[in-house]
């Protein structure tokens, strides 16, 4: 008897296509029940990854036969790893370096408290987890490079998901908090360079001579590639046509020559992705247009694969002495700490705003997710880090990512947008702040100003003073409470001092936010 279907599991295609609707399937579902209590879709793909690898499902063996065969794991980790390139690409075109410049100011000490404590601390804690990397003999400085980068730096995209859907995107937390993460972004990349190019072995020599390919490389790319570049896209930007489809294909060939050229220089492909994302010049719709159609494939597709191959590769199993957790417990705290308390004292100092002002930028800058999980799954893949300490790792990142969501919400008092934990839009959400064009050094000095205005037309009409005294009594039994956010903003206001000020603060309280512009270009 002919058999109508050959079996999927013969047909490394069918395999493949069923190993993505499966794991789509069970993402969307994840992300769409923790949007419930406030959790971002990346710990729902996280989670998914654990169920199917060897810490849940991966024990039964029809699953790993049938969904799972070993024979098709080398394919699904390439397309992985293809989707890891294309969402460095994104991340690099996502970052707005002119934001940083902007507010370099405060944004630079505190990136550098940012990253040098926790990075500091994670070299340290890296010698001391150095036992438990058993039968693996790794490049020490390698080893210390990768721990150290999984232990001190911030998750970019989560943290834009989380601040969206609080409605704080675009405002002064907002914006402080995205570029810190953005310069924390730019640094861990280069150190993460730098420990895969020790760790494929070989003399101290080798390892400077690729360092110091590195560099070329970025000066190349920097001060020759996005120049020329930066011409071409002004030729079409002059004719309202930057969105060339030359121009776009352009800009995937140079995607593609950038991570094959740090690939093959002994550094891994994201590398040259993330640098030829911030060659993308700016002006224009090129980047809006790039990145809103990127995003859609990258969250929606390649992540959840990436995060699936990531999760086959984690052994909560081997966690299995009063040893291991206790050192999951102390990782917590030390890498909670080593975060928290540096920004927080750092924002402090550099702003002259409240404690929970600063409290708050500290919080958000100790989410981890997918930067940490990058960082974890290439340090195994060059067998720099071993399995139970990957598994440790994991946990971390999860634990730190799902504490983030909770905390802020008592800080803040606010509902989150459920919809954009469970479908974010990065590439949008980014854009408010590039358009709305604030420095958040700049933004309580032109509340000040608004303030002294408003005094003086006190002073010329008595009778709105009256009327917006009458208001006030009005509202101030029934009305909403002052929320956080206006506190951190306008602290030098009390609502109950003389009506000069309570004029204030019923123009402040209900100036006019930035418009989002509505993109030209339509979606997927």
């Amino acid at each position: 008897m002919t058999d109508l279907f050959e079996d999927p599991s013969k047909v490394p295609l069918a395999t493949f296509l069923m190993q993505v609707f499966i794991t789509l399937v069970v993402c969307k579902i994840l992300a769409k029940l923790l949007s419930f209590i406030r959790q971002p879709q990346v710990i729902g793909q996280i989670i998914a990854g654990i169920i199917f690898g060897p810490s849940i499902l991966g024990n039964i063996s029809g699953w790993s036969e049938a969904i799972w065969p070993s024979s098709s794991l080398p394919v699904f980790q390439l397309i992985a790893n293809l989707g890891l390139i294309f969402f460095m690409f994104f991340l690099g075109l996502e970052l707005d370096l002119e934001q940083i410049k902007k507010s370099w100011k405060t944004t630079i000490p505190i990136a550098c408290a940012s990253i040098i404590i926790p990075v500091g601390i994670g070299c340290a804690v890296a010698l001391w987890l150095s036992d438990m990397n058993d039968n693996f003999h790794p490049n020490q400085a390698a080893f210390i490079l990768f721990i150290a980068s999984g232990f001190g730096f911030s998750a970019f995209p989560v943290l834009a998901t989380l601040l969206n859907a609080m409605d704080l995107l675009n405002k002064p937390i907002g914006i402080q908090t995205i570029s810190l993460a953005a310069v924390e972004d730019i640094v861990v990349w280069i150190i993460l360079a730098i420990a895969s190019a020790f760790s494929s072995g070989g003399s101290a020599l080798k390892g400077l001579y690729t360092l110091l390919l590195t560099l070329g490389f970025i000066a190349i790319m920097i001060l020759i590639i996005r120049p020329i570049l930066k011409r071409v896209h002004g030729y079409y930007l002059r004719r309202n046509n930057d969105t060339n489809v030359y121009l776009v294909v352009g800009c995937f060939l140079l995607l593609v020559v950038s991570a094959f050229t740090t690939e093959v220089m002994g550094i891994h492909a994201f590398f040259g992705a993330f640098i030829s994302g911030l060659c993308i010049p700016r002006k224009g719709e090129l980047t809006d247009f790039l990145g809103v159609r990127i995003e859609l494939i990258i969250v929606e597709f390649f992540l959840p694969l990436y995060f699936a191959n990531s999760g086959l590769q984690t052994q909560l199993n081997l966690l299995t002495s009063g040893k291991v957790w206790w050192t999951l417990v102390v990782l917590l705290i030390i890498a909670s700490t080593a975060k928290i308390v540096p920004v927080s004292l750092m924002t402090k100092l550099c702003t002259k705003k409240p404690w929970s002002y600063c409290f708050s930028i500290g919080v958000l800058m100790n989410t981890r997710g997918i930067v940490q999980l990058v960082v974890l799954n290439i340090g195994v893949e060059l067998k720099v880090i071993s399995p139970i300490i990957f598994a440790l790792f994991v946990l971390m990142a999860t634990i730190l990512t799902f504490a983030t969501s909770p905390i802020l919400y008592l800080l803040y008092r606010k509902n989150f947008d459920r919809k954009k934990l469970s479908a974010p839009h990065l590439a949008e959400d980014l854009q408010l702040i590039r358009e709305a064009d604030v420095n958040p050094n700049e933004m309580r000095d032109s509340i000040q100003t608004i303030s002294n205005d408003e005094m003086e037309m006190v002073e010329k009409n008595r009778s709105s003073s009256v009327f917006m005294t009458q208001m006030s009594r009005n509202t101030s039994v029934v009305g909403p409470p002052v929320t956080i956010d206006e506190r951190f903003n306008y602290p030098e206001i009390n609502p109950n001092s003389d009506i000069e000020q309570l004029v204030v603060i019923g123009n402040i309280v209900t100036m006019p936010t930035c418009p989002r512009r509505v993109p030209t270009m339509t979606h997927f």
